[in-house]
């Protein structure tokens, strides 16, 4: 355990620094054999609920571990989704804060993940009456965040943008919380033309 406390403070210490760069996520002691890329992903959702610029970032790592452990092992990765499928669930009892970004990036980032779960992340938008159980998240911060995890996945993969505009559509109609809806709406605006 205490190797998985250093690592969580070795990455919040990355991510605080003012140098921080995309090209460079992780810290160089991050990326030597020695720490497991599971491990890794681990450590990173220790980071993830810190909110602001340090969700932001740990999201971005986020998606290139998990991407890496796909290479290795598909089902691993695939185990980190169902993990942010989980946060997400108001029955693990967590709020989910930093989830959203990290599946964003992670789909984002590893387009085989984005094949098979982008419909978890669209369905958190919109509450669809007519389904028993859609996913919806009901906490509109939370939300929030969801829009801007789609606003990632579909600047990676437009081909995506068509299967997302009709629950947009819904999303701007139906959204009670005036942010939300906003949210929605940009996102209409910023991908009308790809589907016209």
């Amino acid at each position: 355990m205490p190797r998985f406390r250093s690592l969580k403070t070795t990455l919040r210490a990355w991510f605080r620094r003012e140098d921080w760069s995309k090209n460079e996520p992780l810290p160089p002691e991050c990326r030597d054999t020695g720490v497991s890329p599971v491990s890794l992903a681990n450590a990173l959702f220790a980071c993830l609920t810190e909110g602001g610029v340090m969700a932001e970032r740990a999201a971005f790592a986020m998606g290139g571990v998990v991407a890496a452990i796909h290479a290795e092992s598909p089902e691993d990765a695939k185990n980190i989704v169902r993990r942010f499928m989980w946060h997400m669930n108001e029955e693990s009892g967590n709020i989910g804060w930093g989830i959203p970004e990290a599946f964003g990036e992670t789909l984002a980032q590893c387009p085989p993940l984005a094949d098979t779960f982008r419909r978890v992340l669209l369905h958190y938008i919109y509450d669809a009456p007519e389904e028993k159980s859609t996913g919806f998240c009901d906490h509109a911060p939370l939300r929030i965040a969801c829009y801007r995890a789609i606003a990632r996945l579909l600047e990676a993969r437009p081909d995506f943008v068509n299967e997302a505009m009709p629950l947009l559509r819904l999303s701007a109609q139906n959204e009670t919380d005036d942010s939300c809806r906003e949210a929605a709406r940009a996102l209409i605006r910023r991908y009308l033309l790809t589907t016209l």
